[in-house]
């Protein structure tokens, strides 16, 4: 389980050193980096990428959005491992496609990580908070459970 946020850097070889707190969640250190569908980067356990790359494929192929899903996400998936020192080698692609800077905020959402360029995270979350309050009762209203 993956949760809270920190701050971290990415050094001149595109490598990320995942906290301890986070390796655990990697079984054998196997690692699935994936585009974000917010600008952000997701990080994702074999079984956690596995499960939504088998949601995704589900989707029929004479939908034209669920082709453009499908070749989006799988065109954007990387199997990456943590090395002995607890680094990933983030993909090129994935850090030119979502803008990422050095300095990155890393966030537990329960299941898999997210990594943000840290800019363009906390302006999110300033605009995120303030609807907080509001987001969770509209979604509780509309029978999401929260």
């Amino acid at each position: 389980m993956f949760y809270g946020s920190k701050d971290l850097l990415i050094d001149d070889k595109g490598r990320l050193i995942l906290p301890s707190g986070y390796r655990s969640g990697f079984a054998l250190g196997a690692v699935y980096a994936v585009l974000g569908l917010d600008s952000c980067i997701e990080l994702l356990p074999t079984d956690v990428f596995e499960k939504k790359a088998q949601g995704i494929m589900s989707l029929s192929d004479f939908d034209p959005k669920a082709r453009v899903l499908k070749r989006t996400f799988l065109a954007n998936a990387f199997d990456l491992q943590v090395d002995t020192h607890g680094r990933i080698l983030l993909p090129k692609p994935l850090l030119e496609k979502t803008g990422m800077g050095r300095s990155v905020k890393v966030v537990g959402m329960y299941d898999h990580l997210e990594i943000w360029d840290k800019e363009v995270f906390e302006k999110a979350e300033a605009l995120a908070e303030k609807d907080y309050s509001e987001n969770a009762k509209a979604l509780s209203e509309n029978g999401h459970g929260v």
